[in-house]
């Protein structure tokens, strides 16, 4: 394989690998409500797309119900689209996958274009590059949104 052919390669590889780690499984079990714990964080958006934001209380198979101050809401199951566990941040995860990538990513580039192993160059520029690339990745995997985890979604209902 020529050296064109394996800087394709590379690339390629590191393009789908953040794809294939951040993918998210469908949640669609009203049972995985059972995650949660009472008092936590919560979002319920229901199928107006209206969110209500309080504290997680119960559920039953019939609806969830949060309270808002104090104030307890209840929203019917037939009526909810998703719910979101507000306390789970991914900030520390997203560092750490920016910092791989960004390594792996700076590794690559400076064995693309230092092509000269005989004198050793190849290494020097994955050596220089790999931590530069770390550091970039590191701070812009800490800079994006912590995001929430969704606990539960709704399955979408096919048009009749």
């Amino acid at each position: 394989m020529n050296n064109q052919t394996k800087s394709v390669v590379r690339i390629v590889i590191l393009v789908a690998i953040p794809s294939i780690l951040l993918g998210q499984p469908a949640v669609t079990s009203w049972d995985n409500l059972r995650l949660l714990r009472p008092g936590q964080k919560i979002d319920v958006v229901n199928m107006q797309m209206k969110t209500v934001t309080g504290k997680f209380a119960a559920f039953t198979g019939d609806a969830i119900s949060v309270a808002v101050g104090n104030d307890q809401v209840s929203v019917a199951r037939a009526n909810v689209a998703s719910v979101k566990n507000r306390e789970a941040s991914h900030r520390k995860r997203n560092s750490l996958l920016g910092l791989a990538i960004g390594a792996g990513a700076g590794a690559a580039i400076g064995a693309a274009f230092i092509n000269s192993s005989e004198s050793g160059e190849e290494l020097f520029g994955v050596m220089l590059l790999a931590p530069i690339g770390a550091g970039i990745g590191a701070g812009a995997g800490a800079v994006l949104p912590p995001g929430h985890v969704t606990v539960y979604r709704a399955q979408a209902i096919p048009n009749k």
